[in-house]
This record gives structure tokens, C-alpha cells and sequence, in this order.
């Protein structure tokens, strides 16, 4: 159906001779790659190029001599950025309507721009940057606003791309394979940090240390496949122990810990006893059907006045080494 051709004039009286032909002007708009819409003062569409119908699947003809301009981009009725333009282009109405995601243009004088998502914008949603400004006459009327739009959904997904593959690969930084927890590097980065929070802020804290029993004799029985098996189900049943705020590091082969802000020893005890039972009753069912059942001990400490990094792992150190004493398969808190 051929598109329904509409004058474009934002000035009745000004005289064709004294401006573009109007079909030169039609085709001018229509030759501009970037969707583009025309409002006159009364926001009415007197123009809607052929880049914007393709862009919005809103054919021109039903948009020119309409206020409906904002369809395609909004489930309701409310003012684009052109509209705001025409109505003073008042910062407080700009950052109403668009918070965080428009500026004063640098290139053009009282024109904004910005770029947001569009969820209503064609079949899949689109992410646009916007541009509107006014439109004046001879001298100096605002008589209407004009708004170009371009279709960034490719940049901005690539964007998104880049910023996974930067948050994956941190994580992959900073993550033991096997277990899933922490590595040893990260751990000793958060043991400083949360030693800093506690001495500033006088918060509770708490450094637990774990140790598979006999993990070395178990290897050499059963070999280092079930030895991984062990490591990699004592990993999950530490995270499955623990709170958000919580953080669990594999820091040596069969070397554990967890960190425990704001928590003293009564409940980081708590904790330590529920992954220590959780293992104790894990059975491994290894080739044969021989069944294999694993322990860990574990040594506590909180934090006290003047602690740093040493003194906090020497205590958690000592303790650990005194539920070995014991017996193993134990807690022992200092």
C-alpha cells in the first residue's frame, strides 16, 4: 500500500521559493538512514521517515497527523523526548521522564541525548539512542522538535557479552575447579578485608579452619580419583552450609576454611558443626560397590583487638591442630 504523502511545512506562511521544494524536503527526510520523526508545536507528527517505519513497524500513514508518535516505543501514553523539547526542555522534566539516561547533547545547543531499552520496540525490543531538538523559525519560535533514534541493540549486546565474559572469568580467577570454592589467592585478599571491616567497625568475625583426616592414607588406598571425589563433595557441602554473607576457600589440597562475618565463636561453632556432621554421614559408593566414609577436623578463632592476618591464622592453626589431638573429627575453638 503506498504510503500516504503529507506536506511538511512548519511554517505556513513562509513562501516554497524562500525554502526547500517540499517534495525534495520529503525525499531529503526519507534518504536519512537514522529513524527520524517530526513534531510540530501542537505534537502533532508531520513527519515520520521510512528508516522510523522499519525501525517501528508503524506505517507513516497512520502516524503523520497523529499524537500517537509514542507507540511504538511505550505500552502508554507519555511524553517522548521530542515532546519534552517542545515543552521547554526543562532539565527536572528530563531526568523525570529519563533518570540516568540522557544528557545535554554536546553538539547541538538545547538538544538532548540518551540511550535506554525499549521493550515494546518492534517484535524483540530494541535499545535505541535518542536524540531531540528544536526546531525554530526566522525569529526564533520553537515551531516544532525533531527526534532521531538509532538501533544500538547490537553494540549494547556486545557489551553485555564482554562484561559476562569479564564477570566469568574473574570468577574463574578466583574459584578452585574441584570444589567450587575459593582459591587460596582470593582467600587471603578477603581475610584482609574482613579483618579491616572488624577493626573499624568493632563487627564480630570469625576464621575457621578445615582438615580431611588422613586424606593422604585415603588417597593411597582408594586412589586420587576418589580422593577428588572427596574434595569435590566436601566443597559442595561447605557452600550448601553456608549464609550469603558467608565465603568458603579451598586454600591447600586437603586444606579448607571459611570466613564469618559477623559471627562469633557460639556461631561459626554452629556452622562448623553442621558441615562436619554433613560429611560424616556422606557415604561414597565407590567401583564395586564399596562403601567409603570421610571426616574432617576443624579449628575456630574470632577476632580480637589487634589481630592481623598471622596472629588470627596462628590461633585458627592451633586450633585445628588440637582437634587433631584429640582424636580427629572434632571442633576445637580458641
Amino acid at each position: 500500500m503506498e504510503s500516504k504523502v503529507v506536506p511538511l511545512s512548519l511554517e505556513p506562511k513562509m513562501k516554497i521559493s524562500e525554502t526547500v521544494d517540499q517534495a525534495m524536503l520529503m525525499q531529503m527526510f526519507d534518504r536519512i538512514a537514522l529513524p527520524t520523526f517530526v513534531l510540530d508545536k501542537d505534537h502533532t507528527v508531520i513527519h515520520w521517515n521510512s528508516a522510523l517505519e522499519a525501525l517501528s513497524g508503524f506505517n507513516r500513514a497512520d502516524m503523520i497527523g497523529t499524537r500517537d508518535h509514542w507507540k511504538p516505543f511505550y505500552s502508554s501514553n507519555r511524553p517522548c523526548l521530542a515532546d519534552l523539547i517542545l515543552q521547554g526542555g526543562k532539565d527536572q522534566d528530563v531526568k523525570h521522564y529519563y533518570t540516568n539516561k540522557c544528557t545535554r547533547s554536546e553538539l547541538i545547543e538545547d538538544a538532548y541525548e540518551g540511550e535506554d531499552y525499549f521493550p515494546d520496540c518492534g517484535e524483540e525490543g530494541a535499545w535505541l539512542h535518542f536524540t531531540a531538538a528544536g526546531i525554530y523559525s526566522s525569529s526564533g519560535e520553537m515551531i516544532g522538535a525533531i527526534e532521531t533514534l538509532e538501533n544500538i541493540s547490537a553494540r549494547k549486546k556486545a557489551e553485555f557479552e564482554l562484561l559476562e565474559r569479564e564477570r566469568v572469568y574473574k570468577e574463574l580467577s578466583i574459584t578452585d575447579s574441584l570444589t567450587g570454592l575459593h582459591n587460596s589467592r582470593h582467600f587471603y585478599n578477603q581475610l584482609e578485608d574482613a579483618l579491616e571491616t572488624a577493626r573499624r567497625y568493632h563487627h564480630p568475625f570469625t576464621l575457621c579452619f578445615f582438615d580431611l583426616d588422613d586424606f593422604k592414607k585415603l588417597n593411597d588406598n582408594h586412589g586420587h580419583l576418589t580422593g577428588d571425589k572427596v574434595l569435590e563433595t566436601f566443597g559442595t557441602l561447605v557452600r550448601s552450609s553456608l549464609r550469603t554473607l558467608d565465603s568458603g576457600y579451598r586454600y591447600g589440597g586437603e586444606e579448607f576454611a571459611i570466613l564469618l562475618p559477623s559471627t562469633d565463636v557460639e556461631g561459626a561453632s554452629v556452622v562448623a558443626e553442621r558441615v562436619r556432621e554433613s560429611l560424616q554421614n556422606y557415604q561414597f559408593v565407590l567401583e564395586g560397590g564399596e562403601k567409603l566414609q570421610a571426616s574432617v577436623s576443624i579449628g575456630i578463632t574470632s577476632f580480637k583487638n589487634g589481630d592481623n592476618v598471622q596472629a588470627l591464622m596462628h590461633r585458627a592453626d592451633s586450633a585445628l591442630y588440637e582437634a587433631k589431638r584429640k582424636g580427629k573429627n572434632c571442633v576445637v575453638s580458641i
